[in-house]
């Protein structure tokens, strides 16, 4: 059985979250054997699911495959009783064929008919678990989104997606938000600048966090890629970069956080780590 990964910024806009998990989702999808799934629960669009879309495909061909998978329709199966973890890799699309799908998000025409999403979050989360090793969705950023809210609730883990701003950090640790309560987590710095002087150690000394602390610091490289849809391609080009090489430093912040996760899921990663 796998498990669900529900990825959280504590502030719209300032956290990095939804790239936060694409690069996460990519990275343990090439260093691991684990066959991951990407999802978001965003009306309108992601930059989780725009990252991994491939230019080459054709807008013919997208909307094809767009019009037959989705949430929308393991909603409907949901709703009907049939969805399983067999059935789900169906409405699903290969990133990296074999170990990383993406679940695309509504094609629904009007926001009120995504309304009551929230009420099959749990059979989602249950299927996702049977299907993949395991899964991250995008649970946006904020509060009093009842599907994000939702998807927090039945999920495994939660990543909880912070910045060195020192009003959101002193908000969120002055006063834990209530759908945190009770479950495990994590916290990351996005777009981390380690120039700054809220550093992680500075962090830890000043807020003493009770939960693992990491960070993925800013990388120009790796946000153009998200924007022009090569997020793929970047990660192939440097799965084995070298210390000496440009974005080692930020390859290394993932696979850090990525070994956090499996640590906070009590999950031994070596069991799925590949050879290198």
């Amino acid at each position: 059985m796998g498990n669900v990964i529900a990825f959280w910024g504590a502030r719209p806009g300032q956290t990095g979250n939804s790239s936060n998990l694409v690069a996460s989702a990519a990275m343990l999808a090439l260093d691991y054997v684990s066959i991951v799934l990407a999802g978001h629960t965003q009306y309108g669009g992601s930059l989780v699911e725009d990252a991994f879309r491939r230019q080459q495909r054709t807008l013919d061909a997208m909307s094809i495959a767009y019009s037959s998978s989705g949430i929308d329709s393991l909603e409907r199966l949901a709703r009907s009783g049939q969805l399983t973890g067999s059935t789900m890799k169906d409405y699903t699309l290969p990133v990296f064929s074999g170990s990383l799908d993406l679940l695309p998000g509504t094609n629904k025409p009007d926001a009120d008919l995504f309304i009551r999403m929230h009420e099959v979050a749990a059979p989602i989360c249950q299927a996702a678990r049977s299907a993949y090793d395991l899964t991250l969705l995008d649970a946006g950023s904020g509060t009093g989104h009842a599907l994000n809210e939702a998807v927090i609730a039945h999920a495994d883990l939660v990543v909880v997606s912070l910045s060195q701003n020192m009003s959101l950090l002193r908000e969120f640790f002055e006063q834990m938000p209530e759908h945190l309560e009770g479950k495990p987590y994590v916290l990351v710095i996005g777009q981390y600048d380690p120039a700054s002087q809220l550093t992680i150690n500075n962090i830890r000394r000043l807020f003493k966090p009770k939960a693992p602390l990491f960070a993925l610091p800013h990388c120009t490289t790796y946000m153009d890629a998200c924007n022009e849809q090569k997020v793929v391609e970047f990660f192939l080009k440097r799965k084995h970069v070298q210390r000496d090489q440009p974005d080692y430093t930020f390859m290394q912040y993932i696979r850090k956080l990525n070994k956090g996760l499996f640590e906070a899921l009590e999950v031994d990663s070596n069991m799925y780590a590949k050879e290198a």
